[in-house]
């Protein structure tokens, strides 16, 4: 009987890890095949089919954080493209539920912080007015990203980000700004590939290098 027992339970926590294997592999699959299209994305229209697809994935894998992520993600992303100041802030209100909704998921804080600061960032295009105290919200969760993990090359790229745009007699500047924008470059090169982790930024970050040297 306990021979009986004993494979049964063998069986029934192969089948269990046999199902669970799947899951994950479609769910894998999924996101790499929306992460492939949001970067042929050209139009807001293609953007907002790609958040409707992760939000899809996010409903069918709720334990997951990644959906959440790319959501924001892209919800910025169109936030900056945006010239309207109230759908600026609609965006990012959006954004912001989704990132809320990924740091109850045990995420890598590290990433979502990061990302916190660029919607924080964002905030500002709407009124420069509101630099002082966003550019201020920015810099403290990406030092916070960057205590717990400082080698996440976007906390890096959006730090650089943050002084480049914070004029110099408020400590900001392109001087400042520089070492953090070569920092990222070196760990962006170094990170690895991943297939569900953030790559974002690196672009940019090579655009402001040369920008920093041109203007120093």
């Amino acid at each position: 009987m306990k021979r009986i027992m004993l494979f049964v339970a063998v069986v029934a926590a192969s089948v269990w890890s046999a199902k669970l294997f799947g899951q994950n592999s479609d769910y894998i699959q999924a996101m790499k095949e929306t992460l492939a299209l949001v970067d042929s994305a050209k139009t807001d229209d293609e953007v907002k089919d790609c958040i409707a697809r992760f939000e899809r994935i996010g409903v069918s894998e709720s334990d997951r954080w990644e959906p959440q992520y790319y959501q924001a993600f892209l919800w910025i992303h169109l936030a900056y493209r945006s010239k309207d100041g109230d759908q600026i802030d609609n965006l990012l209100d959006k954004a912001q539920i989704c990132i809320d909704k990924a740091k109850e998921l045990n995420p890598d804080k590290s990433e979502l912080y990061a990302l916190q600061g660029w919607l924080y960032q964002a905030r500002i295009t709407v009124n420069p007015m509101r630099g002082m105290t966003y550019s201020g919200k920015a810099a403290e969760v990406l030092q916070k990203s960057l205590e717990l993990n400082p080698s996440n090359p976007r906390a890096h790229f959006l730090m650089g980000m943050n002084f480049y745009y914070t004029p110099k007699m408020f400590g900001g500047g392109t001087k400042k700004a520089l070492p953090y924008f070569e920092r990222a470059d070196k760990l962006f090169k170094a990170a690895a590939t991943e297939d569900l982790k953030p790559k974002w930024g690196m672009a940019t970050n090579s655009r402001m290098i040369k920008v920093c040297k041109k203007s120093s």
